[in-house]
């Protein structure tokens, strides 16, 4: 259907005819009475009560449409007082209270007109009050009972017709509001100080855009390299490096909006910028090294911490800095996209008594929050569950898990912290991203005694994960008779639900990776890719958010051929055997389900080494000469 523009017409203009139509409608009980032979419309009485003290059907009927629209208002004005965090038990009260006083009013009253009346005042009056409020605090985008909101609910009920009204958004209004604060010094005066100092520098403002910049684009990581050609700035999205971008607005109608590569700043402008950051963190201007400097940037009124280190490269100096992403709670393993079946099977496995359990990633594939899910999953009731950490890199707390910190600055080793614990006779030991041999040999000698360990690593695939606990000196006999399971992960990137395309009909062929799929055409239906323009949900990249898949080797199979000291190949089919669903398959299930593209799948898997911030161009093109 070929979209359309319209334009609404304000309230004003169309006061006039609604009231003249509302006189109208009012008249037409009167001339009917007039004219000789036509029954009354509406009973007399019909507004009041009857002689039982009850109300007729209409007003009966309107009370419960006010009841029914009143409990529906009070439970939005909760949730959303809630998510915005503006006192919602006050405002519950404020918005419920007086209408169910006026409800309870209404029935005493003797005229049914009076009583919804009051009804439909304490219902309104309480809500507007609410708007009042939450619109001061809200972006012209968010608020409501306003002209705005009325030209957005009616687009979005005109859009499944094709109808498209401009719903008078500004683009001012989607740009997140964004401002520095320090952290990091020793008491709130001196971070108070840091950032007056920053404000006080003439990069301030530039500094800010930038910071803004990595903030819209959803970036991790932002590095900004100081050249003698420029500025230049990179982010780090969705586990992707690509430099930064602006929008590029249509000429036309016809033409897509698109995303272009941002024009580099002069190298006075980068020298201002990294002035400001070093500023926020203590550094002075001529800082040439510093690593996990803290500052905090306030987005939305809700801060995000960051975390500056400086480095020099041979074409000049690099700024990288680490953005925490806004929270995302998960609760279970399914929510991180783990097959509920596999969920299951793992929850079962952390169950044992003794044994070994592995987790592991490429860096950067979300180790960390899949481990605390295993974590979170399993039984810590009625077992005693220690954690062996890094004191320089605490991990989140876990009720019923207690840390157990080694710290290599005061000499403590993992291994002593171990045995210092193991008086308290422990069920479960924990222990992430395991890099001493010396504490891999121990907790498989425990997890062949009586003990339960779970460990994380860093390992390409769930069978690449167990030659490497063999690498660290354990007998593969210990191994083979401890290991419980080897689960492993990596990342996907999602592609944008709302730029998202569908392959071309033939004569253009589906790429070769898919045609060897033999699809039907059920199938090759569900099958997209991501845009080559973007739209400014996913900020230009055809992609939004990343789902994890996962394999899991685990069986009597996977156990002899570790036993037998087989290859990695061979290790490989014996898993698979025991019902493992090999990472690539299930990257293709979510090809096939629309979820993510081929390009996507093949570049995950194409990737031998985690992506780090690539090195400036001219340095890249002088180590090549060397």
């Amino acid at each position: 259907m070929p979209t359309r523009r319209c334009s609404v017409p304000s309230a004003a203009s169309l006061a006039g005819p609604i009231l003249a139509a509302m006189s109208a409608l009012a008249a037409v009980p009167a001339l009917a009475d007039a004219a000789a032979g036509w029954p009354e419309q509406l009973p007399q009485g019909w507004d009041s009560r009857g002689g039982g003290g009850g109300l007729s059907i209409i007003p009966a009927l309107a009370w419960w449409l006010c009841v029914l629209a009143w409990m529906r208002t009070v439970d939005w004005v909760s949730s959303d007082a809630t998510k915005h965090k503006f006192q919602p038990a006050f405002w519950g009260m404020v918005c419920g209270l007086p209408m169910f006083l006026a409800a309870i009013i209404a029935w005493w009253i003797p005229s049914a007109l009076g009583g919804l009346a009051l009804m439909i005042a304490s219902w309104l009056a309480p809500t507007i009050a609410y708007a009042m409020v939450r619109n001061k605090a809200l972006p012209p985008s968010e608020q409501i009972l306003t002209v705005g909101h009325g030209r957005r609910i009616v687009a979005k009920l005109l859009a499944p017709l094709g109808v498209e009204i401009d719903a008078g958004f500004d683009e001012a209004d989607l740009i997140p509001k964004v401002e520095f604060a320090a952290a990091g010094g020793k008491d709130a005066a001196e971070n108070a100080a840091r950032l007056e100092a920053a404000t006080k520098l003439a990069g301030f403002e530039e500094a800010r855009k930038t910071m803004l910049g990595a903030v819209m684009a959803r970036a991790n990581t932002l590095v900004i390299d100081l050249e003698p050609a420029g500025m230049g700035v990179r982010h780090e999205v969705d586990g992707v490096w690509q430099k930064e971008k602006i929008r590029q607005p249509p000429r036309s109608r016809r033409e897509k909006e698109s995303w272009v590569e941002a024009p580099k700043s002069s190298l006075e402008v980068g020298q201002a910028v990294a002035a400001v950051i070093k500023a926020l963190c203590g550094l002075p201007a001529g800082a040439k090294e510093s690593k996990g400097v803290p500052f905090v940037l306030q987005v939305d009124g809700k801060p995000r911490n960051c975390r500056l280190s400086v480095a020099r490269q041979p074409s000049g100096e690099q700024l990288v800095v680490k953005i925490d992403p806004p929270a995302t709670i998960f609760k279970k393993l399914p929510d991180l996209g783990m097959p509920a079946a596999l969920a299951e099977r793992l929850v079962s496995l952390t169950a044992v008594e003794k044994g070994l359990i592995l987790v592991s990633s490429p860096p950067g594939a979300g180790l960390t929050t899949t481990f605390d899910l295993v974590l979170l999953s399993a039984d810590r009731l009625l077992r005693d569950f220690i954690s062996i950490e890094d004191a320089a890199t605490p991990s989140r707390e876990i009720q019923n898990v207690k840390p157990v910190p080694y710290d290599a600055r005061t000499g403590v080793t993992p291994l002593a912290a171990l045995e210092g614990v193991l008086r308290t006779y422990p069920n479960v030991i924990l222990t992430r991203d395991v890099r001493d041999k010396q504490l891999v040999v121990k907790l498989l000698e425990l997890a062949a005694d009586d003990k339960f360990v779970i460990m994380s690593l860093k390992a390409t695939d769930a069978t690449d994960a167990i030659p490497r606990i063999l690498a660290c000196g354990v007998p593969a006999q210990t191994l083979a008779t401890t290991l419980v399971g080897s689960v492993s992960q990596r990342m996907v990137r999602k592609l944008c639900p709302k730029c998202r395309e569908e392959y071309p009909p033939d004569p253009e062929p589906l790429p070769k990776v898919l045609a060897q799929l033999k699809l039907t055409p059920e199938q090759r239906g569900h099958i997209r890719k991501a845009s080559p323009h973007g739209c400014r949900l996913c900020g230009g990249t055809g992609y939004l958010g990343r789902v994890a898949i996962f394999e899991l080797a685990s069986g009597p199979t996977v156990r002899k051929a570790v036993a037998a000291g087989t290859d990695a190949a061979t290790l490989r089919k014996a898993a698979i055997q025991d019902g493992m669903t090999p990472l690539v398959e299930a990257g293709k299930a979510l090809v096939l389900e629309g979820v993510t593209s081929i390009d996507e799948i093949q570049r995950v898997f194409a990737a031998a080494q985690p992506q780090q911030p690539p090195p400036a161009p001219n340095a890249a093109r002088g180590a090549a000469k060397k």
